[in-house]
């Protein structure tokens, strides 16, 4: 999960290409699946924004990624779609992002 979010704030990778090509950019981020579930531990959690549940860590965290423009998502119940809308409600920061990739690095 980390590679490409790193290389966009690094200012390159294909995100960034596909941007700097004119074209609109998608991630796919599953609220409760996926591999963004596997690296989210209880610390990496609260590295991302304490109190929230593992899925919603890891979605922000993807969301926040400067060269997306959309994240598309999916949840399985309404709890699972408001969980989602606190998670994204404020991105993460570039530098609060780097210290989150800089953890999955070493993790």
């Amino acid at each position: 999960m980390d590679a490409p979010i790193t290389q966009a704030l690094n200012g390159g990778g294909p995100l960034v290409q596909a941007q700097d090509a004119g074209m609109i950019t998608f991630g796919s981020a599953p609220l409760h699946g996926g591999d963004l579930l596997d690296a989210m531990t209880p610390e990496l959690v609260d590295l991302i924004r304490p109190g929230l549940t593992p899925g919603a860590a890891g979605l922000l965290a993807a969301a926040s990624c400067p060269a997306l423009d959309v994240v598309l998502t999916s949840a399985s119940s309404h709890a699972h779609w408001d969980d989602a809308a606190r998670a994204l409600a404020v991105p993460l920061t570039r530098e609060h992002l780097r210290r989150v990739t800089d953890e999955l690095a070493t993790g």
